[in-house]
C-alpha cells in the first residue's frame, strides 16, 4: 500500500477526529500537516484553530484504547503544568481522544543520537535527566489524582504498576528460551525475577510515563519536554533512571551510550530528585539502580530473544534504524551477568550470553552514531 492510499484511507478518520476536537474546543480545527505515521494504537494530527492556535489531537484506536486513553489523559490532567509535558486542553471518552497544546517543531533525542554531533547528543541526554527528574518530583504528589482519573476514565480498576506481571511472564519465558538455546537450567530458575519488586530498599515512587524512550520527547528552547503517557503508571523511580544504564530497554533506538555522557545525565537526574528523596544519594539506592538495571535486562532480553528463537525477527525499518536484535540480546545478558543485585542469575546469564553469541553471531552493540562522529547512514 502506498503512502498516498494510506492517507486516503485515513481521511475519514482524520476528518471525524478533527470535527470532535473542534466541538470540544469551540473552534474549527484544520489539519496543519499530514498526520504522524500511524501506530497500531493511535492517530496523531497537528492542527490549527481559527485564530492560528496550534494543537495536537491524539485519538486512541487500538485494542487497548480504553486503557491507554485513561492512563494518558489522567497523567496529563494530574500533572497539569507541573512538569515539562503537553497541556491537556480537552478530551472525549467516545471517541477516545485528547487535545493538547502543540509544543512546536524540533528534534527528539533519538534523532540527535542518530546524528553526528556528540556535544548535542550529550546535552540532549542531560536534558533528559533534568526532565525525568522534574517529572518524578512533580509526580510524587499526584498519586490520588492519577489513580482516580484512571478509574473514572477506564471504568475499571487497572494495575497501577504492571511491571510485576511482566516480570512473572519473563520468568516463564526465559525457561523456554534457555531450553531453545540448549542451556540447561533447573525448573524455577528464573522465578527469582518475581521477587524483584520486593527487593527495592528505598521508598521512592512516582508517576512515570513508562516508555521513557529517546523518541518520546521534544527538544525545545525551554528544555526537553516529555511526550507519550499512554502507558503511564506508578512505580519506583529507579526503573526510569536505569534507562540510562541498560540503556533504553523498551526502545528501538537502543544504541550504546558514551559512558561519560550517560553518567552526566544520571547525575543531573539525581540532582533533581535528591532534594525530595535524600536516600537517592546513598548506597541503598545504588542497589536499587542495579536491581532495576538487571531486571530491565532480563525483561528486554526476553522480548528481543523470543522472536529470534521463534523465527520472527522484526523487519528492518529505515525510519527507525536499530541495533541488531542478537546484539541487543547479548548486551542485555552481559548486563544481567554482573549479578550485583540478582546474583542468583549471574552464571546462567553468562551461559545464555555465550549461547546467543554462538547461535546468532552476536556482537557488542555499537555506540549511538552521534558518539562515533559519523551519524547514521
Amino acid at each position: 500500500m502506498t503512502s498516498a492510499s494510506t492517507d486516503a484511507d485515513r481521511a475519514p478518520l482524520v476528518a471525524e477526529t478533527l470535527d470532535v476536537a473542534s466541538r470540544l474546543l469551540g473552534t474549527t480545527l484544520t489539519a496543519a500537516a499530514a498526520p504522524f505515521p500511524r501506530s497500531r494504537r493511535t492517530l496523531v494530527v497537528r492542527a490549527t484553530g481559527e485564530v492560528g492556535d496550534a494543537y495536537v489531537v491524539k485519538r486512541y484506536t487500538g485494542e487497548e484504547a480504553a486503557e491507554t486513553y485513561a492512563r494518558e489523559a489522567s497523567a496529563l490532567a494530574a500533572l497539569a503544568g507541573r512538569a515539562r509535558t503537553p497541556r491537556l486542553l480537552a478530551e472525549c471518552g467516545d471517541p477516545r481522544l485528547v487535545v493538547m497544546d502543540d509544543l512546536g517543531d524540533g528534534a527528539h533525542l533519538a534523532e540527535v543520537l542518530l546524528a553526528d554531533d556528540a556535544g548535542r547528543a550529550a546535552a540532549g541526554l542531560r536534558g533528559w535527566g533534568d526532565s525525568v527528574g522534574a517529572l518524578h518530583v512533580a509526580g510524587r504528589g499526584v498519586r490520588d489524582a492519577f489513580v482516580e482519573g484512571v478509574a473514572a476514565r477506564s471504568g475499571e480498576q487497572l494495575e497501577l504498576d504492571y511491571l510485576p506481571g511482566q516480570l512473572a511472564e519473563a520468568a516463564a519465558e526465559w525457561q523456554r528460551l534457555a531450553a531453545a538455546l540448549d542451556v540447561e537450567v533447573t525448573p524455577g530458575t528464573f522465578d527469582v525475577l518475581e521477587s524483584v519488586p520486593s527487593r527495592f530498599r528505598v521508598d521512592a515512587t512516582s508517576l512515570s510515563a513508562a516508555d521513557m524512550c529517546p523518541d518520546n520527547n521534544l527538544l525545545t528552547d525551554a528544555g526537553l519536554a516529555l511526550l507519550d503517557f499512554e502507558w503511564a503508571l506508578w512505580r519506583p523511580i529507579a526503573w526510569d533512571a536505569a534507562y540510562l544504564r541498560v540503556p533504553w530497554p523498551t526502545c528501538w533506538c537502543a544504541w550504546s551510550l558514551d559512558a561519560a555522557a550517560s553518567d552526566a545525565a544520571l547525575a543531573r537526574w539525581r540532582t533533581a530528585v535528591v532534594k525530595v528523596w535524600p536516600e537517592v544519594a546513598g548506597p541503598d539506592f545504588e542497589h536499587d539502580l542495579d536491581l532495576a538495571t538487571e531486571a530491565w535486562a532480563w525483561l528486554a532480553g526476553s522480548w528481543c530473544l523470543g522472536p529470534l528463537v521463534d523465527g520472527e525477527p522484526a523487519p528492518a525499518n529505515p525510519v527507525k534504524p536499530m541495533p541488531r536484535m542478537p546484539d541487543r540480546t547479548l548486551r542485555f545478558l552481559r548486563t544481567a551477568s554482573t549479578g550485583r543485585a540478582i546474583p542468583e542469575l549471574a552464571d546462567v546469564a553468562s551461559a545464555l550470553a555465550d549461547a546467543v553469541t554462538r547461535t546468532y553471531a552476536a556482537e557488542p552493540v555499537p555506540l549511538a552514531p552521534a558518539f562515533t562522529g559519523g551519524g547514521f547512514r
